[in-house]
């Protein structure tokens, strides 16, 4: 009896997880402008390819769509639930994280198509990088209370990106990979160096409240 229950309840499990998971629509919005704007300057201008610009400005769209991935509008409810952080930010995260994961293989395929080489690798870390600095930033609010960061998180994403590759040209330094796919050790170094930060940076702001909890339900760290 013990063994046909099992099933079912697995069953259960998978099905409710696949039913919850759910997408923001201002990510599933940044996603879709992001391909859609890469798709729409590779057809406009198939002989001279897609420029490093427009592919930099869709990396700080997926990365402001990244900003969302923790967003709880019923946050003030289901905290109360007997669940984790991470199990009530499951099905937002795990099905915006796919989208933004789709979107970028849809968005090397086509430059890959239009120009084939380049630093694929090195710009896929640099939008991996970015996502998860905007998840960061959007963990820390979300801990001093706003149920829904991405709001606040993803306009300063965008203002912060295109205002640091307006200034390469000018300052002469180099933050983003240049075109030819070489950006020193440095810049390796700095960008897994955030890489790192970011990580260990939701990671505490993520912090389970109810480790912070005494036997009897009472809070013991604000």
């Amino acid at each position: 009896m013990t063994t046909a229950v099992q099933p079912r309840v697995a069953r259960s499990f998978v099905a409710t997880a696949m039913t919850r998971t759910r997408v923001p629509w201002p990510l599933a919005l940044t996603a879709g402008t992001a391909a859609a704007l890469v798709v729409v300057v590779a057809l406009a201008y198939p002989a001279q390819g897609v420029s490093s610009f427009v592919v930099r400005i869709s990396e700080l769209l997926l990365a402001c769509g990244a900003a969302y991935l923790i967003d709880d509008a019923a946050a003030a409810v289901t905290a109360t639930a007997p669940r984790t952080v991470w199990r009530r930010r499951a099905p937002t995260f795990l099905g915006g994280a796919g989208l933004l994961a789709v979107t970028w293989i849809v968005i090397l395929v086509v430059l890959s198509w239009q120009a084939p080489g380049g630093p694929r690798l090195a710009i896929t870390w640099e939008v991996v990088v970015l996502c998860c600095l905007a998840i960061a930033a959007a963990a820390v609010i979300a801990r001093l209370g706003e149920p829904e960061p991405g709001g606040q998180v993803a306009p300063v994403v965008l203002l912060l990106g295109v205002s640091a590759l307006l200034t390469e040209p000018v300052l002469g330094v180099t933050i983003f990979v240049p075109d030819e796919g070489k950006g020193g050790v440095a810049r390796q170094l700095w960008w897994t160096g955030a890489a790192v930060l970011a990580l260990v940076t939701v990671l505490v702001a993520s912090r389970d409240p109810a480790t912070g909890r005494g036997r009897h339900g009472v809070r013991l760290v604000p």
